[in-house]
């Protein structure tokens, strides 16, 4: 089984590395590559021309981050590549279990989604399943949740069936993250299933929240500017996603909370933002 496997990356040269010879432990599945080297200054470049894989690299300027990074490597691996069964999207400092998906193989299946939950150096779950339990709040599950079939996912592992690819893309209008749970909706929306693999797939640490908007020892206004940067949660790409999966009246209120919880200097660390 060939599968073409999707990433944007920068700046991760020893990490990315790894990923990739990682995957080419399995026996059974051998991985291909559509890849957006987002204007890395690591030697990225000549550390994947020397790889022994068959890899599609696309050069951004560094403007493009994780999400226009994915966007444009999805849209041209449909035109490019249309012939793989299944497609993956990962990011570039995962460290695959060796042989993971020779294991997984078995529960590919063409009208489904397969996510591989991620955990921390610690051995929790970090990365996986996405169920929306009331309005914009969620819960992350990881691989004992077999019996659930999930609204959307992180995208650090996902393995994509042809027909959903062709029919998906990632939302062009996020800067940086959202993307892939903006994604995820739009796949179960569709009415097909998104499903978790029983096993952690790999390991990859959840961020911290030290230093970032969320971060409650650092002064308002700092907050204010880092929430509104490309890695935080900018006011226009947080509306656009409340209003395209909740509702308008939902993305006014849910839009201007976090800034009075920065304002008020109350709890900010909460799934939905």
């Amino acid at each position: 089984m060939r599968v073409l496997a999707i990433f944007t990356c920068y700046n991760r040269r020893e990490l990315t590395k790894q990923s990739m010879e990682l995957l080419g432990q399995n026996k059974n599945v051998t991985f291909d590559y559509v890849i957006v080297n987002d204007g890395s200054t690591d030697g990225t470049d000549e550390m994947l021309a020397a790889m022994p894989y068959e890899i599609d690299l696309i050069n951004g300027d560094g403007g493009l981050f994780w999400n226009r990074g994915m966007y444009e490597a999805i849209e041209h691996a449909k035109k490019a590549h249309p012939d793989y069964e299944y497609y993956m999207l990962m990011n570039d400092d995962t460290k695959f279990v060796p042989g993971i998906f020779d294991e997984m193989l078995p529960l590919f299946a063409p009208d489904k989604v397969m996510v591989g939950a991620m955990c921390g150096d610690d051995g929790r779950m970090s990365y996986g399943g996405i169920k929306y339990v009331k309005g914009i709040k969620y819960k992350k599950y990881g691989p004992e949740a077999q019996d659930i079939c999930f609204d959307t996912f992180n995208a650090n592992c996902a393995i994509i069936p042809h027909d959903i690819f062709m029919k998906v893309s990632i939302d062009p209008f996020y800067q940086h993250s959202i993307g892939d749970f903006d994604y995820g909706l739009a796949i179960s929306r569709m009415g097909y299933e998104i499903r978790i693999f029983p096993k952690f797939i790999g390991q990859c640490n959840d961020g911290s929240l030290k230093g970032t908007w969320q971060d409650e020892s650092l002064p308002r206004m700092q907050r204010m500017k880092l929430k509104e940067s490309r890695k935080g949660l900018p006011f226009r790409d947080w509306f656009h996603f409340l209003h395209k999966y909740f509702g308008l009246g939902t993305a006014i209120v849910r839009s201007i909370t976090p800034y009075v919880r920065i304002i008020l200097g109350t709890k900010t660390r909460y799934s939905g933002a």
